[in-house]
């Protein structure tokens, strides 16, 4: 998740906040091997240095400087007054609104409430003006490559490693006592997808990124001269790749992107593969040379990452950590057991939450990821279940709650407005969450000792989408979803940087769009009216036999559509429940990247073929398509041309 961590953040904040962010932390040695088996066994950590080690039983713990063990209970962005907020919101404001510009009252405060409910870690992005030490210690986000969206391409760019000194340096002169930070992440949820941390897309990677960069760019060239080392001439990687290229210079993102050729499979593997190896080797490199004995605690993946990215983040961390927001009150053991089995490190989950529709901040959870529950007794009910699960994994030494206080009812600076909070936005605390926080915290020293669970040996197996159509021989051959009367009015939606307008020519669609430069925009096609079902949540029209979508269009040249497919009860990822009277168990899936020619054409995607969708719908579900409860068809649109004109002559369905 995005949140307030930029370098140059502190220059937005009141001069009174500015003061306290001003003190703590020295620095921590990390090490492997085994704890003695009478080693004292504090909650609480001591000063540092600190390490890593397994006990007698194969165990996982960190050690303090005296080599008391520990395991490190965190909350995240600690801080006295929300990030950049926006005109006009409601924010939380505590050290001024409640503590009168009191800002070592607040802090004293703060820390005795984190302590008194069994967490001893400042998490990231937490104020450094806090008093740490006297069992409490921190984490600090380096960001050593900055913050751009490209920022994986930076290992093909000159100065890298001077770039990771100076944004080290800088960040870390807010610490000149160090003697208590755990340790430093490189950076928070990279893009190593290619568009971001957590969309799996193989046609869409860092490759393709780095084609669609300006030819200023030196990542640009530099990822043609891999190329060109990797297949000499353009007339052999286009027979590897099954595309049409005469140059180099004509090699945009474009040409490849949404193409499954084995050789262009292999190349983008490759490539994100070195990228990889390049930015964890000198991130390694250069934290050990300016914090000496610092843990270095991975860089916050975003969920999941492709497998040569996590090797690499292993052999250069001390920790792995990743932000897991889960779908269900346990633990996850498949996501686990990758990280596990490909990092070889042990892993601190540093990124979750669980939020609710019931909460004193007026908090209505439209952004923001994991769960929606109904009450705070449940968010208490997802803690106790996930921590307590989680936390008997013998790999597992650390979790780390995001966040301190509620974001603003109206939109944090990117627009999520979630009960996120053990506060809300006026410093009350929840109660309820936090009993169960405390009860927890102080259960899971003893439970995570004596576990009975042992480390995964075996990857877990992919969850490959399937898809059985029924045969509905009475069925026609073709149905064109904009022929006939649907079962809902045509639906559209925008990432909050983009515009969208649909109009209907006759059973045309003309789709005017201003795609920006996130998620892009979107136009929802309902299921027919005459095969709408009765008596289950609306719309959910039987669709079952069909074998493939059919897309006839005229679009930019170079713009990315994709196809989207929803069942009935499709809805955010993590809700506490999903309305599954149609019998689906809302998940939503999506087509590889279409692509705009300035030409009609048709684009046939076989519905076995869609990928699961990882920013909308139940992740939980058991990834069957489930035709005979069809939401809508939909049609996304992003990239480049930014803004544009697709008009759309038909949406089919055919055997």
């Amino acid at each position: 998740m995005f949140t307030p961590a930029r370098r140059s953040a502190l220059l937005g904040l009141p001069l009174l906040i500015i003061s306290l962010m001003l003190c703590v932390p020295g620095p921590a040695r990390a090490q492997a091997g085994k704890a003695d088996a009478g080693t004292a066994t504090p909650k609480q950590p001591g000063p540092g240095p600190y390490s890593v080690k397994t006990d007698e039983r194969g165990v996982w713990w960190f050690h303090d400087g005296a080599g008391n063990r520990f395991l490190s209970m965190g909350v995240n962005n600690v801080t006295p007054a929300a990030w950049n907020p926006g005109p006009g919101t409601t924010y939380y404001n505590a050290a001024v609104r409640q503590f009168k510009g009191d800002m070592a009252a607040w802090a004293t405060a703060t820390r005795t409430l984190l302590q008194d409910h069994g967490f001893n870690t400042l998490g990231c992005w937490s104020a450094p003006g806090i008093p740490d030490g006297r069992g409490l210690v921190r984490t600090v986000v380096l960001y050593l490559v900055g913050h751009e969206m490209t920022r994986c391409l930076q290992p093909l760019r000159p100065g890298m490693e001077e770039m990771m000194r100076t944004s080290l340096r800088e960040m870390m002169a807010q610490y000149p006592d160090r003697g208590h930070i755990l340790g430093v992440y490189f950076d928070n949820e990279m893009p190593w997808f290619g568009r971001n941390g957590w969309d799996r897309n193989p046609g869409d990677t860092l490759l393709e990124t780095a084609l669609d960069l300006p030819d200023s760019d030196p990542a640009r060239g530099a990822t043609l001269k891999w190329l060109q080392d990797r297949h000499g001439t353009p007339a052999k990687a286009a027979a590897a790749w099954q595309v049409e290229l005469n140059t180099w210079e004509s090699l945009r993102g474009v040409t490849l992107r949404g193409r499954m050729a084995a050789g262009l499979v292999a190349d983008r593997t490759d490539f994100t593969a070195m990228l990889a190896d390049r930015f964890y080797a000198a991130a390694s490199k250069v934290v050990s040379a300016e914090l000496p004995g610092m843990l270095k605690l991975g860089s916050r993946f975003a969920g999941d990452a492709p497998d040569a990215v996590i090797r690499a983040a292993g052999a250069a961390s001390d920790v792995m950590s990743l932000n897991s927001y889960p779908m269900a009150y346990r633990s996850n053991p498949d996501q686990l057991a990758r990280f596990w089995l490909l990092g070889g490190k042990p892993i601190m989950i540093t990124e979750y939450s669980f939020r609710a529709r019931e909460n004193t901040s007026g908090n209505p959870n439209t952004r923001g990821a994991g769960m929606v529950v109904d009450t705070q007794a449940q968010r208490a009910e997802g803690y106790t279940g996930f921590v307590g699960d989680t936390m008997t994994w013998p790999m597992v030494i650390g979790m780390h709650w995001f966040e301190f206080a509620d974001q603003s009812p109206q939109g944090r600076f990117d627009g999520e407005d979630s009960n996120y909070g053990i506060v809300d936005v006026e410093n009350r605390p929840y109660t309820t969450l936090l009993t169960a926080m405390k009860a927890t915290n102080t259960a899971v020293f003893a439970a995570h000792g004596s576990t009975s669970r042992t480390t995964p040996t075996e990857m877990p197996k992919p969850r490959a989408v399937r898809y059985d159509p029924g045969q509905h021989p009475d069925r026609p051959s073709t149905m064109d979803l904009l022929a006939g009367p649907m079962s809902r009015e045509l639906g559209t939606w925008n990432a909050p940087d983009a515009s969208v307008s649909v109009a209907r020519e006759g059973t045309a669609l003309r789709i005017t769009y201003a795609a920006g430069t996130q998620y892009g925009v979107g136009v929802d096609v309902y299921g027919p009216l005459a095969w709408q079902r009765r008596g289950v949540p609306a719309p959910a029209a039987d669709v079952d036999g069909y074998t493939a979508v059919v897309l006839q269009a005229t679009a930019p040249k170079g713009v990315q559509m994709n196809l989207t497919v929803l069942e009935a009860a499709a809805a955010a990822p993590g809700q506490a429940k999903y309305d599954v009277g149609a019998g689906d168990d809302g998940e939503a899936y999506i087509s590889l990247p279409l692509i705009g020619t300035g030409k009609p054409e048709s684009y046939r995607v076989p519905i076995s073929e869609l990928l699961g969708q990882g920013a909308w719908g139940n992740q939980g579900g058991a990834r069957i398509i489930e035709m005979t409860a069809l939401r809508n068809v939909g049609i996304q649109i992003q990239g480049q041309p930014a803004e544009g004109v697709v008009v759309v002559t038909g949406l089919r369905l055919e055997r």
